[in-house]
């Protein structure tokens, strides 16, 4: 009796997991894309991937529902900053299979690890398909504009200097 609760608990546990898949992009390129085709049921998927710099990153997520197939409900995208013990919630949002045109930007993330956490029901007979993509935006540093402004301060002067030999 014992071996067969403890066979069950073990089937039970490779199940959930079966749900849960870990992708790694390693430094966010300008542009990242993934997708995922889950087994029916709830299912919660994580992308990692860092920033080298300060930067703005967007992202739009879509469920890809076919019919009685393939389809997602309650689908939600949460942007999380690794910070030690408790991770750092940076905003979340929905998506089903009308939310392709909709992006969402976070701004001014610093260097560090971050990760998506996309969670939802697969409800079509087959599970559900999602893709989601996001790119990553620098923001110059205040040293950049310093430059530019004495670029433009430079020029500047050249231009009254001509003008008044």
């Amino acid at each position: 009796m014992k071996l067969k609760l403890l066979a069950a608990a073990a089937i039970s546990a490779l199940a959930l997991s079966a749900n849960a898949a870990t992708t790694d992009w390693g430094a966010h390129a300008d542009l990242e894309l993934a997708a995922a085709l889950v087994d029916p049921g709830a299912f919660s998927d994580t992308i990692t991937f860092s920033i080298p710099g300060t930067s703005d990153i967007s992202s739009t997520t879509v469920a890809n529902n076919l019919l009685s197939l393939a389809n997602i409900t309650g689908g939600m995208v949460s942007l999380y900053r690794e910070a030690g013990a408790t991770d750092a919630l940076l905003g979340s949002y929905s998506f089903d299979g009308t939310t392709g045109s909709t992006w969402h930007t976070t701004t001014g993330l610093t260097a560090g690890s971050y990760y998506y956490q996309i969670t939802g029901n697969a409800t079509g007979t087959h599970g559900g398909f999602y893709s989601i993509t996001s790119t990553v935006t620098p923001v110059p540093e205040p040293e950049t504009y310093a430059m530019l402004l004495a670029g433009l301060g430079v020029v500047g002067s050249l231009y009254r200097r001509r003008k008044s030999s």
